[in-house]
């Protein structure tokens, strides 16, 4: 352990929200960030992906400590960060972590695998890294995977029903952590019964629920693209500073407070135009076909939780 400074220094992490993606990890890192004894890295994007990504995790392990870690007040009694990529990794990040963190507390949040399927599609598309149609896009879904290379070999943003197998990765990590050691939460409850939620992680974590005043933040739910292979076009032609952009549309930030040049502005412009926050849905079809392709997991998952799925079903 390395003091930094007066009250400072670096610490390991004793939680870690670990998934999955398009569940709910944002609001409630937002929240946790909120509690006087908890210690999250304020920076939320991009996430860590420490255990997850191989050309991260090769960085070695002072190196996380020192980038996420650095600044852990003394008061600070849950050390922990957010990469939803983590469940999806299934048993090889479990080894990791238990390798490097034995005593470590896990929670994950699962959200409704069709709906989070049909989300995390939406955020792809945001993130200019999609332009077929959903429908197209399942079907296409395992060739893409396997021709997949290089950085995207691991990140797989095309995989989209892959992170809503539960029951296989949960399984995974209960093979290597103690089932004491996991925290498995359901997304919609989070939303809907907040306080409720939150009351069982603060008794996980081992920290005051009570005269704990937060402000909500918004749901993080993605914007909507109109026209994908415009979105691609942009991402490629902004580069480096497109996520950065996409964030400050979601927070409604304009381009005067961004300190652009004169091209940039253009590129936000054109950024904004492409977007839209009406609600989109689904096609029965994709639902139907999702809905069986979950199923045998979903009966699996059941055994590791006490929340009720059957409006998942």
């Amino acid at each position: 352990m390395m003091i930094e400074d007066s009250g400072f220094e670096t610490r390991q992490p004793n939680f870690i929200i670990g998934g999955s993606s398009a569940s709910g990890t944002s609001f409630l890192s937002a929240v946790l960030l909120q509690h006087p004894a908890v210690y999250l890295p304020v920076e939320m994007r991009p996430e860590p992906h420490f255990f997850y990504k191989s050309w991260e995790f090769e960085k070695g392990w002072h190196y996380y400590l020192g980038r996420w870690f650095k600044n852990v007040p003394n008061s600070s009694i849950a050390v922990g960060e957010r990469s939803s990529s983590y469940l999806f990794g299934g048993r090889d990040v479990a080894l990791k972590m238990r390798h490097q963190l034995p005593n470590l507390k896990l929670i994950f949040i699962l959200r409704n695998p069709i709906e989070r399927t049909w989300a995390n599609y939406r955020y792809t598309v945001l993130e200019g890294l999609e332009n077929l149609p959903f429908e197209e896009a399942l079907e296409t879904e395992q060739e893409r995977i396997r021709e997949a290379s290089g950085i995207w070999s691991e990140i797989q943003p095309h995989n989209y029903t892959g992170r809503g197998f539960y029951g296989q990765q949960i399984a995974e990590f209960l093979e290597v952590f103690d089932r004491h050691q996991v925290l498995i939460l359901k997304s919609e409850e989070l939303s809907r019964a907040t306080n409720q939620t939150l009351a069982k992680i603060c008794k996980f974590l081992n920290i005051a629920s009570n005269n704990w005043a937060y402000i909500r933040p918004p749901e993080f739910t993605s914007m909507n693209v109109v026209n994908a292979a415009k979105q691609m076009e942009l991402r490629r032609v902004i580069g480096k500073r497109f996520d950065q952009l996409i964030e400050a549309i979601r927070l409604g930030q304009q381009g005067d407070s961004l300190q652009l040049g004169q091209e940039e502005r253009d590129l936000f412009g054109q950024l904004q135009a492409n977007l839209h926050s009406a609600k989109m849905e689904m096609s029965s079809a994709a639902r139907s076909y999702l809905r069986n392709l979950f199923k045998s997991d979903l009966e699996g998952l059941k055994m590791f939780i006490d929340f009720d799925i059957s409006d998942w079903e």
